[in-house]
């Protein structure tokens, strides 16, 4: 027998999930690792009228939601109520509510201009968690941005262009700040293995057009008091060159960008996969305990796939999806090859 997922849900701290789970349609929660917030939406019979009226969810409040199954759990964390969209039809209402992990009340999505020049990367982010109320998570973050003005662009737009720059990853969720090194993502341990019997399916493009050999970054050079160029070179049996378009203030600069602008646009394998459930997986490493996929498949983990010829090998969780409705669970996931 396959177990049903369940669903407790707080709004505004308060458990309504039994109110809410009498008029549930569907509900679906996107982890992302970067580039976007955590997105929480929810479909809900609204033909006794309740949340178009009494029960209207405001913009602003908090939904805090986990999703058990299987005998594991799967925390969504806390959620900002961003958008309502309503459907009244002949053949009943419809509520549907958008909720982002990023704060929708606070200022950080209004455009800044501001000269950030020689802060390093931590200075930057504590200065705007700081502003905020966020609190600042990650390590490292020491390298210097060199030249750089945010022109026009909001406090979260700035973080993650400079973030990825320099080669991290940044996100804003529940009110913390957090940045960490695509580097050190990309090379941890799996944490668990799926075979292709394990999947109810797996789409996966080989693509030549997103490989680069060498990436070629300009900077200048203080003793000669000149521009010179640094190129990265990784495969060289690939012959296009990426050419950064920022002048850095030293060769290490230089370096630290050009090598992280390499190995963001040699992403070769990408796709997407979705989980048969349930399944029960082994954690290659011996201290984790055996446990159910739905608290181990999210973003940001490395995983084992078998059972794909060629495709065989470690992959990288960009983005992770769950959804609830009348036919139970489902776990999808967009996917690069390490």
């Amino acid at each position: 027998m396959i177990a049903k997922p369940t669903v407790t849900l707080l709004y505004n701290g308060k458990d309504c999930t039994k109110d809410f789970s009498k008029y549930l349609n569907s509900l679906s929660f996107t982890d992302f690792e970067d580039e976007q917030s955590d997105e929480l939406n929810i479909s809900l019979n609204d033909s006794d009228g309740y949340f178009s009226s009494l029960w209207y969810p405001d913009k602003g409040d908090k939904l805090t939601c986990s999703i058990d199954f299987d005998g594991t759990t799967f925390d969504c964390g806390t959620t900002t109520i961003d958008e309502n969209t309503f459907d009244f039809t002949l053949s009943g209402d419809t509520a549907t509510i958008k909720a982002l992990a990023t704060s929708t009340n606070f200022s950080v999505r209004t455009n800044q201009i501001k000269n950030h020049s020689g802060k390093t990367l931590r200075q930057i982010a504590d200065e705007i968690g700081k502003r905020y109320g966020f609190t600042v998570l990650g390590e490292g973050g020491e390298e210097k941005v060199g030249s750089i003005v945010q022109k026009n662009e909001s406090d979260i737009a700035f973080l993650k262009r400079v973030s990825k720059l320099y080669g991290y990853i940044f996100n804003i969720k529940n009110n913390y700040l957090s940045f960490i090194k695509i580097d050190s993502l990309i090379s941890q341990d799996p944490l668990f293995t799926l075979d292709k019997t394990d999947c109810k399916n797996i789409s996966l493009s080989d693509s030549v057009t997103k490989l680069y050999g060498k990436c070629r970054v300009q900077y200048f050079d203080s003793k000669s008091k000149s521009l010179k160029t640094y190129t990265a070179v990784g495969n060289t049996e690939i012959t296009d060159t990426l050419n950064i378009y920022k002048k850095c203030n030293s060769l290490n600069e230089a370096v630290q960008i050009a090598n992280s602008a390499l190995k963001q646009g040699s992403k070769e394998i990408t796709g997407n996969i979705e989980v048969s459930l349930p399944v029960k997986t082994t954690p290659p490493s011996a201290p984790l305990q055996e446990r159910g996929i739905n608290s181990l498949f999210m973003a940001g983990v490395n995983f084992n796939l078998t059972g794909i010829g060629r495709f065989e090998g470690t992959y990288h969780i960009k983005s992770s999806k769950r959804t609830i409705d009348s036919t139970g669970l489902r776990i999808q996931g967009e996917i690069q090859k390490c």
